[in-house]
C-alpha cells in the first residue's frame, strides 16, 4: 500500500515528538538529575567574657571662657590713650586705657582746700571749747554759751570728716581715668581710639576680654551614664580629655554636674577646666571630648561582628542543640577597645561571630570551629 507523502510527514514528525518528550522524561526522573540539596551556612562560635574595662565616655562639647569681662568706663570722658592692641594677651592690672582727668584733678584740688578750711574750722571751735571749759566752771560764760561752744565744735568736726571723704571720692574718680585689665586674658576688638568719648552708659564695653588660662569645657552626657560618672568622682577627679591646637590630648577635671536632668532631651549639663598656660585651646571651640569614668568591673564582652541589629534592637545568634540558629535579644552599651560591652547575655555563651549576617532565625547550620577559649 502506498502512502501519500503528506501522510509520511505526518508520521515522521508524531514520532520524533514521542520520542523527545520521553527523553525529556527520562532526564527528570533519572536520580543523577535531582538538584543537590543547598548546604547549611558555616559559622563561627565565640564565647561571651567578663573583662574589668575602663568606662571611657565620649561625647562633644565647647570649649568656654571661664571669666569674659567687659572692660567699661566708670566715668564720662574722652580717651587720652589705649595701651594695648586689640588682640594682645594682658595680665590682670595692666593698663588698658587713660581718660582725660582735667575735671578729677581739679575736682580733687578743690576738695583737699576744702579739707583745710574744714581743719582750720574744727581746730578753731577745739580751742575755743577748751578755753570755754574753764570759764564755764568760774561762772564766766552762760550755759546757753556752752552749749553753742560745744555745737559748733561738733558740727565743724562733722564737716572736717566730710571733707575728708569728699577727698576720697575725688581720687576714686580720678582714678577711674587709668582703666586697668580685671583678669589676665586675650582682648576682643577695639570699641573706642584716642579722642572716643568713654560712657557708663554705653552698649559697647571699651574692650572684652576672656580668660584663656584656666579655660573650660561644657558638655552634655545621656542621663544613663550619670550614675557611673557620679560613683567615679568619690573616688577620685574625674578626668576629661580634649585635643589642643596641634592635636595632642590634654587633661583636664570635670568640675560640675548640673543639679538635674533634663526632662527634655534626657541628658545632663557638665563642666570641666583645663590649664592653658600655651593658649592652645580657644574658647568657643567645637571639640571632642572623653570622659574617664571609672571601671566598669564584669563587663560582657563580646566581638562586635557578633551583634546584630535589627528592627527590634540589636540581638545575636546562638544555636540550639538541633545546630539551627535563634536569636537573642541584647542591650549594646558601648564599642571599646574593639570590645562590644552588652548586656543580656550571660559569661560564656556561646554565640555566633562569623557568618552571623547570612542567618535567619530556625535556619541550620554548620559549626565551623568553637572557641570557647577564644582571647577577645
Amino acid at each position: 500500500m502506498n502512502i501519500s507523502r503528506p501522510k509520511r510527514l505526518a508520521v515522521i514528525t508524531l514520532v520524533l515528538v514521542c520520542g523527545a518528550s520521553f527523553w525529556g522524561y527520562s532526564l527528570r526522573s533519572s536520580p543523577a538529575a535531582e538538584k543537590p540539596a543547598a548546604s547549611a551556612p558555616l559559622v563561627t562560635l565565640v564565647a561571651a567574657q567578663t573583662k574589668d574595662l575602663p568606662l571611657t565616655l565620649s561625647t562633644q562639647g565647647h570649649l568656654v571662657s571661664l571669666n569674659q569681662v567687659d572692660v567699661r568706663a566708670q566715668i564720662t570722658s574722652s580717651v587720652a590713650q589705649v595701651a594695648f592692641h586689640e588682640g594682645d594677651f594682658v595680665k590682670k592690672g595692666q593698663l588698658l586705657f587713660v581718660l582725660d582727668d582735667a575735671e578729677q584733678q581739679a575736682a580733687l584740688h578743690h576738695a583737699v582746700a576744702q579739707l583745710a578750711v574744714m581743719k582750720a574750722q574744727r581746730d578753731k571751735a577745739v580751742s575755743d571749747l577748751n578755753r570755754g571749759k574753764s570759764l564755764v566752771k568760774q561762772n564766766y560764760i552762760s550755759s546757753s554759751d556752752w552749749d553753742t561752744l560745744v555745737s559748733a565744735s561738733q558740727q565743724y568736726a562733722a564737716q572736717y570728716l566730710s571733707a575728708q571723704d569728699d577727698i576720697r571720692t575725688a581720687q576714686a574718680q580720678l582714678a577711674y581715668t587709668r582703666i586697668v585689665a580685671p583678669v589676665s586674658g586675650k582682648t576682643g576688638a577695639l570699641n573706642v581710639h584716642p579722642g572716643s568719648l568713654a560712657q557708663p552708659t554705653s552698649t559697647l564695653p571699651l574692650v572684652s576680654i576672656n580668660q584663656f588660662d584656666p579655660i573650660g569645657a561644657e558638655f552634655t552626657l545621656p542621663e544613663q551614664n550619670l550614675n557611673a560618672v557620679i560613683v567615679a568622682q568619690q573616688h577620685q577627679p574625674v578626668k576629661v580629655w580634649v585635643n589642643d591646637a596641634n592635636g595632642k590630648r590634654i587633661a583636664g577635671t570635670l568640675n560640675f554636674i548640673d543639679n538635674s536632668v533634663s526632662t527634655t532631651s534626657g541628658t545632663v549639663s557638665f563642666k570641666a577646666t583645663f590649664t592653658n598656660a600655651s593658649n592652645l585651646l580657644w574658647p568657643g571651640l567645637y571639640q571632642n571630648i572623653t570622659v574617664d569614668a571609672g571601671t566598669t568591673p564584669g563587663a560582657v564582652v563580646l566581638p562586635p561582628q557578633a551583634v546584630q541589629d535589627g528592627p527590634d534592637g540589636h540581638f545575636v545568634y546562638v544555636i540550639d542543640k538541633q545546630n539551627h540558629a535563634a536569636t537573642m535579644p541584647v542591650t549594646l552599651l558601648r564599642i571599646q577597645q574593639q570590645m562590644a560591652v552588652v548586656e543580656g547575655v550571660s559569661a560564656g555563651m556561646q554565640v555566633v561571630s562569623e557568618g552571623a549576617r547570612m542567618l535567619r532565625p530556625g535556619m541550620p547550620v554548620t559549626v565551623a570551629t568553637q572557641h570557647a577559649g577564644q582571647a577577645l
